[in-house]
Formats: C-alpha cells, sequence, structure tokens
C-alpha cells in the first residue's frame, strides 16, 4: 500500500496523510473491514399531533380556476397592448416609406419637367485628389 501511496503527485500525497491522520484522531478505522452496505430509508417519523389533511373542495377548485382566469385575462390584456404598439411602428414605418418614396417622384410644381427630385441636385464632385 506504501508504494502504490508513493506513486500520487505530492500533492494527493499530502491530502491522503491528512484524511488518514484526521480519521485516527477521531478513532475510525482508516480501512473498513467489511463492505458497507447501503441503509435502509428510514420512515418519516410520526408527529405527535397528526393534521388531518382534507381534499379541496368544490368551492376551492372554483376559487382557484378564477384566480387563473383573471391571470389570463391580464396576459391576453397585455398581449393585445403589444400588438397594438407593433402595429402603431408598422404604420409609421409604412408612412415614412411612402413620403421618402414620394420625394423622388416627379412633382410637376417643384421640378422641371421631365425631371425627378433626384435629377434636381447638382452634381459637384472633387475628381483632382484621385
Amino acid at each position: 500500500m506504501t508504494n502504490a501511496l508513493e506513486n500520487l503527485p505530492p500533492e494527493m500525497q499530502a491530502r491522503l496523510a491528512q484524511i488518514m491522520a484526521g480519521a485516527q484522531a477521531t478513532g475510525q478505522a482508516t480501512v473498513p473491514t467489511e463492505p458497507v452496505r447501503p441503509l435502509a430509508p428510514a420512515a418519516p417519523p410520526a408527529p405527535a399531533h397528526q393534521a388531518i389533511i382534507k381534499p379541496p373542495s368544490l368551492m376551492d377548485h372554483l376559487i382557484a380556476l378564477r384566480g387563473e382566469v383573471a391571470e389570463m385575462r391580464n396576459e391576453i390584456a397585455n398581449l393585445n397592448s403589444q400588438v397594438t404598439a407593433n402595429s402603431n411602428v408598422v404604420e409609421a414605418v409604412g408612412q415614412a416609406t411612402g413620403q421618402l418614396y414620394q420625394m423622388f417622384q416627379q412633382s410637376p410644381q417643384q421640378n422641371a419637367p421631365g425631371e425627378t427630385f433626384s435629377q434636381g441636385f447638382a452634381q459637384s464632385v472633387d475628381n483632382t485628389d484621385y
């Protein structure tokens, strides 16, 4: 057994020596002589006063159901408000896109005939630095 311990790393040898010293100090054997058998699960201790648990009544079920229905209604109201907010955003984006589109379409009162809004801008590109 000593030879097997010498093959272990020094940290592991120190930890095993500490465990063995602690077991000897408390008076326990370091190696069990018999295989350890698992204990059967202990029965819970019987309370001195056992409370009688009665099943929930129909009224208890009805009250719980009403609570769940109220929670579902709140959740649906929240979802409806989220859908409404989402619809408002989609509508606003659509309006903005339409305005941008109209900006670049031909407008007879602002531009010359046959010219679009973007064609009305003067091209002034400085090519001297290329």
